[in-house]
């Protein structure tokens, strides 16, 4: 080919222009910036000191020392930081002063500054404020899945691990943790400076760091050691931290027998926090936790505990399986997530011999992940994702709840000795290091000789859940089926059963329980008239297992449309009364409030309530327990009020000490309540409400909610104007709460003027949220409505903006609800 000089001039600046930057610079970081950089650097170190100011709103000074090991250095080097440019001052390489350019959210170092082998990087910053969440008492990191990228310049991917040295500048009186022990340097003019020591490798979302005005509670038996920081009070921390460092304890030593694998990291220290954005975050050396999440109140059940049990021993269990190997990219963030809960639930067993962990496993997993997963919004467990600005649309039921429930599936088929031994040789190959969920598959099949490729892809990497058609006959149970590729093994009458063709046959003997008693079959199981029957009038007498298989079944099959409300409602009702399992009787209440709200009109409410009050306030009386008493409180909080319940309900909002006890939380949900049924709206009691809370958090939560529920919807109108601005939304589970209050069905009339202000927020709430919080957002907005007109917006909406799909499918899930209430009736 002959050029012309135009043309060689082209391409001369083409190639330049390729050896300037060696991938195309975008916002966020792609897959392909990751992969580079992969590739050619490594051995990365930071030096990170932070200077915090006792004030919130003063600025964050900080310094910086990146070591990096470049391959090659005739390309610029990469760092990712989303703040400013004018952040960055004094950029010196390798003993010089350098030039860099801010594009995209990159600082952008030119290659003449650069040296293959070690290079050293340092600089003055002023800390980026998105991810460093600040209270006026204290502040604290939270950097998962991209975030690491808003406070300091770094390299945010999670296969780029790093070692890292901190120190903090901070008030006398402050305390604080972070990734290894600290030492104390110096203390003066009412300062302090505290020096970490240098962390093993980590990924940048798990650094992080928590300090400020906290009480210090420590723990040492001599093999464990222990620091909690909190701000609860005496009374309460006395009672709940024994209980708080021995899950810690017993949750490290089971890990520890399973994996054969010491805790990885030197050291594990938490902070309870009061408003925080998750249940738990697996932090190295520095476990944040939702304050509520592990201090009980003296009504605590044993869900309650285990709840609590559970939650410490994922968070615990994620330093072995996320922390210590980590997946490579984050279309594999469910790698850590799947093995957190499945492993969690193993640990918490052997301390609570009197729960029936079948159930809680069931409730957990499946009961959750249907909700998503029979809705169009559905994806596969293992997700696609060009850039890691949208890993937090990853998050949510199919990888939390679904996930474990095929790792339960894979632990049947291949045998749990075998997945033991699988695990522990995939921990100990990519210790402190990266890896794929390929990469798990492949240590499985080496270490069991089994092919389960083709089983683990369909199951991963495909979205949606096998359907079945159940019958009875001749004594026998017919299994059904189009979906054959989702093969599954359940146990039938005591029997194992392969479902894994068109039609499978499981013999009943004398027609016993004909449905899964492993509590680990998934799927939509559609009962011909016939089971249905057979099931409703023989539930009284089966186990709890079978009796939560019969419940959430019959449950999918309603909300198909399988089953009638007129046959359903009264058997949840009678079965809410009766029902013993504490678990099961929340399954039921779930379901009584989503048909009692959802799909009953107002003048079917107050029938109920006139039949109902007077019954569940006999069982509240008579039961002995209280947390028996505590939940059927709730169930009398949830039915529609007039002024006839008032009497009764009022002293629990006007009175400090109630039988039973109420807590600060359901208090302000039972005041909630009535302010919208218009039966407590004056400002002296929403003082009397305020004055029997035993807590300033749910004080400053009271005065954060109350206008949700005014009766005066110019007041509400402001207090969803004020949603608007990010500044506002710094506590996402008050906002969520609000969302719910301003959506819910006694204020629905007034309300549906936000739905189109509330989805043209939604890529902003993305953006700025944390990851759990767009999916809540919908779910109080969108997935309270009753509305045909809703579905109708919504696609819309859906047609005329070019949504990133993740995001669309976070939509489409919580619609699903709506349409299949409109299924049943409509209601304008």
């Amino acid at each position: 080919m002959r050029f012309n000089q135009f043309t060689y001039l082209i391409v001369l600046l083409m190639f330049f222009s390729c050896k300037s930057n060696p991938v195309e610079i975008t916002l966020g970081v792609s897959k392909e910036l990751a992969e580079y950089r992969f590739s050619t650097y490594s051995d990365i170190h930071y030096e990170l000191h932070f200077e915090l100011p006792e004030e919130k709103e003063e600025d964050i000074f900080a310094t910086s020392l990146i070591k990096v090991t470049l391959k090659d250095s005739s390309t610029p080097l990469i760092l990712d930081f989303k703040a400013n440019d004018t952040h960055i001052e004094n950029l010196i390489v390798n003993n010089e002063a350098s030039t860099y350019d801010y594009i995209q959210e990159h600082i952008i170092i030119p290659s003449e500054f650069l040296i293959e082998g070690e290079n050293k990087i340092s600089f003055q910053f002023k800390a980026g404020k998105q991810s460093l969440n600040r209270n006026k008492d204290y502040m604290y990191t939270l950097l998962v899945p991209d975030r690491a990228r808003t406070l300091f310049p770094c390299f945010d991917q999670p296969d780029l691990k790093a070692k890292y040295i901190l120190s903090l500048d901070m008030p006398e009186k402050w305390e604080a943790i972070a990734g290894e022990y600290a030492t104390q340097k110096e203390t003066t003019e009412g300062r302090k400076l505290l020096v970490f020591g240098e962390t093993a490798p980590i990924s940048t979302y798990l650094f992080s760091f928590v300090a400020g005005k906290f009480k210090k509670e420590e723990y040492d038996d001599g093999k464990h050691k222990f620091t909690m920081l909190h701000l609860v009070d005496k009374e309460k921390i006395d009672k709940n931290k024994d209980d708080i460092f021995k899950l810690h304890v017993n949750a490290i030593d089971w890990i520890e027998n399973y994996t054969t694998i010491p805790l990885p990291f030197h050291k594990l220290d938490f902070a309870l926090l009061p408003p925080f954005q998750y249940g738990g975050m697996e932090h190295i050396g520095a476990i944040q936790y939702r304050s509520s999440s592990l201090i009980l109140d003296e009504n605590a059940g044993d869900t309650e505990k285990l709840r609590r049990a559970q939650l410490i021993s994922h968070e615990v269990a994620h330093m072995w399986f996320g922390d210590l190997v980590t997946m490579k990219w984050f279309d594999d963030v469910w790698l850590k997530e799947v093995f957190a809960n499945f492993i969690a639930a193993k640990a918490v067993e052997p301390s609570y011999p009197e729960i029936n962990h079948n159930v809680q496993f069931y409730v957990s997993h499946q009961y959750r992940a249907y909700p998503v997963d029979r809705s169009a919004g559905t994806h596969p467990i293992q997700q696609k994702l060009d850039n890691l600005n949208l890993a937090g649309t990853l998050y949510g039921a199919i990888i939390y709840s679904k996930a474990p429930v095929v790792m339960a599936q894979l632990e049947e088929i291949i045998g749990a000795d075998a997945l033991q031994t699988s695990l522990q040789n995939y921990l100990k190959k990519y210790a402190f290091s990266n890896a794929t969920f390929d990469d798990l598959i492949n240590v499985i099949v080496e270490t069991t000789d089994k092919d389960i490729k083709p089983w683990a892809d369909q199951w991963v990497k495909k979205a949606g859940m096998p359907k079945y058609k159940l019958s009875i006959d001749e004594g026998n149970l017919l299994i059904k089926t189009e979906d054959v590729g989702w093969s599954q093994i359940i146990t039938i009458d005591n029997n194992t059963v392969n479902i894994n063709s068109a039609n499978t046959v499981a013999p009943l003997n004398n027609n016993k329980f004909p449905l899964d008693q492993s509590a680990k079959s998934y799927g939509y199981f559609e009962f011909d008239a016939g089971l249905q029957k057979h099931l409703i009038e023989n539930t009284a007498s089966y186990s709890d297992t079978e009796a939560m298989s019969v419940y959430s079944n019959l449950w999918e099959n309603f909300i198909h449309k399988n089953i009638d409300i007129e046959t359903y409602l009264p058997f949840v009702l009678e079965r809410l009364k009766v029902e013993d399992n504490s678990l099961l009787k929340k399954m039921l209440f779930g379901q009584f409030k989503e048909i009692y709200w959802y799909y009953l009109s107002k003048s079917e409410r107050i029938n109920i309530t006139k039949k109902e009050f007077s019954i569940f306030k006999r069982l509240l009386k008579e039961s002995e327990s209280n947390t028996l008493k505590t939940f059927y409180l709730k169930v009398l909080i949830s039915l529609y009020h007039t002024k006839e319940e008032f009497p009764f309900l009022e002293p629990y909002i006007t009175q400090k000490k109630t039988t039973p006890t109420i807590s600060d939380a359901n208090r302000i949900a039972l005041f909630m309540k009535l302010r919208m049924e218009k039966l407590a709206t004056s400002r002296d009691m929403e003082r009397t409400v305020a004055e029997n809370l035993s807590s300033d958090y749910y004080r400053s939560y009271l005065t954060y909610i109350t206008p949700s529920t005014s009766p005066d919807y110019i007041e509400r109108d402001a207090y969803f104007e004020d949603i608007k601005n990010v500044k506002n939304r710094g506590n996402e589970p008050w906002v969520e709460n609000g969302l719910g209050y301003l959506n819910h069905p006694l204020q629905a009339s007034t309300s549906i003027k936000y739905l189109e202000a509330t989805l043209n927020l939604l890529p902003e709430i993305q953006k700025t949220g944390d990851i759990f919080f767009p999916f809540g957002y919908l779910k109080n907005s969108i997935g309270k409505r009753t509305e045909k007109s809703v579905i109708k917006k919504v696609h819309q909406y859906l047609k005329h903006n070019n949504l990133d799909d993740k995001l669309e499918a976070k939509i489409l899930q919580n619609l699903d609800p709506v349409i299949r209430r409109n299924q049943f009736t409509e209601i304008l």
